[in-house]
């Protein structure tokens, strides 16, 4: 995991960093609208099939990487942005934990409110985020923002979730599979960042510090998925973002239920889904790029992928394009 943040950094700079990442999303996402199958209609020349077909596999596979790219940098803008922030007094800080309890699932919205002013930036700042925690070192709710997505909660104690068990394990930074989130009531991945006392900044070995709690960002992707819509396909083709499991993070495919609630208030409960059957899932799990025919609810298509490295783990992005409404098949 990339550390490239110190105690020095303050809010400013953050907001400047996020500011910029956000940029460069932008560009990329212009990039990819350049490179999609409609931009480059105009550009093909009658010189044949076979040129035409070379140049539709160039572009697909360019935005594969380039889509990879972008889910790999988010996501590290994420882990970048808790990291900076867990090192805030503020969030370092824990002075209400006797007030934990079942009726607000944490403590009250008007107690410890630095921290959440901290959450609340995060959240301003980066809408990948669906919501930010603040969890005891027994996995216990402590605060989380925005507060109506903490009192909803069915439950107080976490310490069964991936990201829990990761975190205590490594002691470090750590990125969750993808689980259906009690929090925002969709498919998410959390980021957990190990929180030490106040008073242990100035001790430099993990093992002499003791932690305080862990800081939490349940992340969605929306943004991901706002790029994907932006390149308007029209030949019936499908982005997934999946991790190491095969499981769906994001899903372009406009009645998924992954995508169901981006701008939907409505608190339903879609279904995780998982496509760890499909060849190239589990060819993008191994750390393998390339494309593949396979059958998809039985239809064939053609499936182009791009590993994400997430430690010693694979994500991957993968297109898939019907085989009878496919430009691609000289590829056989």
């Amino acid at each position: 995991m990339r550390r490239t943040v110190t105690n020095s950094r303050n809010t400013a700079s953050v907001f400047i960093e996020s500011m910029v990442c956000f940029g460069v999303l932008l560009i990329i996402s212009e990039i990819l609208i350049t490179l999609s199958p409609q931009a480059q209609s105009s550009n093909v020349s009658s010189s044949g099939d076979g040129n035409s077909s070379s140049n539709n596999i160039l572009v697909h596979h360019n935005m594969v990487r380039l889509l990879a790219d972008m889910v790999r940098d988010r996501l590290y803008d994420a882990v970048n942005l808790l990291e900076i922030t867990s090192k805030e007094p503020a969030v370092q800080n824990v002075s209400f934990a006797n007030f934990i309890t079942k009726q607000y699932m944490g403590i009250p919205d008007n107690m410890d409110l630095p921290k959440r002013k901290v959450a609340q930036d995060i959240l301003a700042r980066d809408k990948d985020f669906g919501s930010i925690y603040f969890v005891t070192p027994r996995a216990d709710t402590y605060i989380g923002e925005p507060f109506p997505n903490q009192k909803q909660l069915p439950r107080l104690n976490y310490a069964d979730r991936d990201w829990y068990k990761g975190v205590t394990a490594t002691k470090n930074t750590y990125i969750s599979a993808v689980f259906m989130s009690a929090s925002i009531h969709r498919p998410a991945t959390a980021i957990a960042i190990p929180v030490y006392n106040l008073q242990d900044d100035t001790t430099t070995s993990k093992t002499n510090k003791h932690i305080s709690g862990y800081w939490v960002g349940i992340v969605d992707l929306r943004s991901i998925y706002q790029s994907i819509r932006n390149l308007n396909f029209t030949n019936g083709e499908r982005v997934l973002v999946i991790d190491h499991n095969g499981t769906a993070l994001v899903d372009s495919l406009p009645s998924s239920a992954v995508n169901n609630n981006y701008n939907n208030k409505d608190l339903s409960s879609p279904e995780l889904k998982d496509f760890n059957y499909l060849s190239s899932v589990k060819a993008v799990t191994k750390g393998n790029a390339g494309s593949i025919f396979e059958t998809v609810n039985g239809t064939k298509v053609l499936a182009i992928y791009q590993p994400i490295k997430m430690g010693n783990r694979s994500w991957g992005v993968i297109l898939t394009e019907p085989e009878q409404r496919s430009s691609l098949m000289d590829i056989r």
